[in-house]
C-alpha cells in the first residue's frame, strides 16, 4: 500500500490463530517523503454495506470484531526521511472466539506538514495541507475454515437511468466460511449478429454472510435487438467459475 509520503507492507494480515493461542506479525513502514513523518496507530471496527462501501465503528463494538484481541507496538512512529521501521501486531484469541473476525489498523500522521500551494480553477492562490492516513486490514480465521462460496442471487435490469447509460444490477452473497476476493467480468452479446461487447471488470471483497448489490452500467444506445448479458464471477484457485445470464432488449 502506498500513500503520499509513506509505504506500508503488507496492506492485509490474515491470522489463522486457534482459540486460546496467540500470534505475531510485522508491518514494514517507510517514509518516502523529504520531511519527518510522525504516525499514530489506532484500531477501528469495520464492515461493508450492501454496496461494498466500508463503514467504520469504534474498536470492539461490532459482533465480528477482533480489535480487543490485538496489541500494536509501538503506538507512535517517528520516521526520518527515507527511514523504514516495523510495527508489531500481536493477536491473543480468547477461548470461545467468533470463527471469522476483522478490524482495521489505521496509521495517521499527527505532525504538521508544509502546505502545498497552487492555483484553483478561477486562478486564485490556494494552500492545501495533506496528511497521510493508511489502513491495514486485520483478519483472523480459525483453523479448519477455508471454504469459498460466492453465489449470484439476483440479476436485474433498472432500465435507462440517463440518456447514455442503461443499468443492470447483480446481487452476490458470500455463503462461504472465509473472506473472499473475486473478479467480476461482464459481457453483452448480440443474439442475432454475435457481436460481443466486453465491459470493465470489477474487483470485489466480501466477508462471510455478507451481501453486495453491484450496479453495472452498459451503453444506453446499442443496435436494436436482443442481447445476452453475462456476468462471470471468478473467486480464484480452488473455486468454480459462476455465471449469471439475463436477456435484455434494445428497441
Amino acid at each position: 500500500m502506498h500513500a503520499q509520503g509513506v509505504s506500508v507492507t503488507p496492506s492485509r494480515i490474515f491470522f489463522s490463530t486457534p482459540a486460546g493461542q496467540s500470534a505475531t506479525r510485522q508491518i514494514k513502514i517507510s517514509n518516502t517523503d523529504k520531511a519527518v513523518l510522525i504516525l499514530n496507530a489506532r484500531l477501528k471496527d469495520w464492515y461493508r454495506d450492501s454496496l461494498g462501501n466500508k463503514i467504520y465503528a469504534e474498536a470492539g463494538s461490532l459482533p465480528a470484531s477482533n480489535a480487543r484481541w490485538m496489541r500494536v507496538d509501538p503506538l507512535q512512529l517517528v520516521l526520518q526521511p527515507g527511514e523504514t521501521k516495523e510495527v508489531t501486531v500481536s493477536i491473543q484469541v480468547p477461548e470461545q472466539p467468533v470463527p471469522v473476525t476483522n478490524s482495521m489498523l489505521f496509521l495517521s500522521q499527527v505532525n504538521e506538514r508544509k502546505p502545498v500551494t497552487g492555483l484553483d480553477a478561477s486562478g486564485k492562490k490556494v494552500a492545501v495541507i495533506i496528511k497521510v492516513e493508511v489502513g491495514v486490514h486485520l483478519y483472523n480465521t480459525l483453523p479448519g475454515l477455508g471454504r469459498k462460496d460466492l453465489e449470484f442471487t439476483t440479476f436485474g435490469d433498472n432500465g435507462f437511468i440517463t440518456d447514455s447509460i442503461r443499468q443492470l444490477v447483480i446481487t452476490i452473497r458470500n455463503n462461504g466460511e472465509v473472506p473472499t476476493d473475486a473478479t467480476l467480468r461482464f459481457e453483452l452479446t448480440n443474439k442475432s449478429s454475435g457481436d460481443n461487447i466486453r465491459l470493465p471488470s470489477r474487483a470485489i471483497s466480501m466477508l462471510p454472510g455478507s451481501v453486495q448489490v453491484i450496479p453495472i452500467n452498459v451503453p444506453a444506445r446499442l443496435s436494436k435487438g436482443r442481447y445476452q448479458a453475462a456476468a462471470i464471477l471468478d473467486s480464484g484457485d480452488g473455486t468454480d467459475l459462476k455465471v449469471a445470464q439475463k436477456e435484455i432488449t434494445y428497441e
